[in-house]
């Protein structure tokens, strides 16, 4: 029988992972070609390399933040924009979904470093509440890339996606 924080865990997981209506947010990026990935939507502010650069940031921040290590809050919103619209070649695509997926992997496995209900060194927030804002940051962005790549005509990635 599973516990209370089982089932939260497995709740965060399916956040963090994506399961059901939600395209796997590893996945979102699959397939995409590098030149797409740069492109501006017209009046979108951002490019799906921005959105998902920006997912990279805030997993690592957050990371910090659980592992006690202080990391210094963005002064501004642009803060947690870092990096360029477009990545310069294939291979710098590649390297950055590797990253992007490296960054949710790494967000999972906070699931298993400790207990989930202890608070966060520096006492701000629980473990799994810092968790839970970053699953709910992935989803809100994942949507935001699905979308802009709709929009670009780069929907769905090869294992699939809603399009309805």
């Amino acid at each position: 029988m599973s516990t209370a924080v089982d089932v939260l865990a497995a709740t965060l997981r399916a956040g963090i992972e994506g399961e059901g209506a939600h395209t796997k947010a590893s996945s979102l990026l699959d397939g995409l070609d590098w030149r797409t990935a740069g492109r501006q939507v017209p009046d979108c502010p951002y490019t799906i390399q921005q959105l998902a650069n920006h997912v990279i940031w805030w997993n690592g921040y957050c990371i910090a933040g659980i592992r006690g290590e202080n990391p210094t809050p963005p002064t501004h919103a642009v803060d947690g924009w870092p990096g360029p619209e477009a990545p310069k070649s294939e291979a710098d695509w590649i390297a950055f979904v590797a990253a992007y997926k490296g960054s949710l992997a790494a967000l999972a496995a906070e699931l298993d470093r400790g207990d989930l209900t202890a608070q966060n060194p520096g006492g701000r927030r629980v473990r799994a509440d810092s968790i839970r804002a970053m699953a709910n940051h992935v989803s809100y962005h994942g949507g935001q890339i699905a979308l802009v790549r709709r929009m670009l005509g780069a929907w769905p990635p090869p294992g699939g996606g809603d399009t309805w």
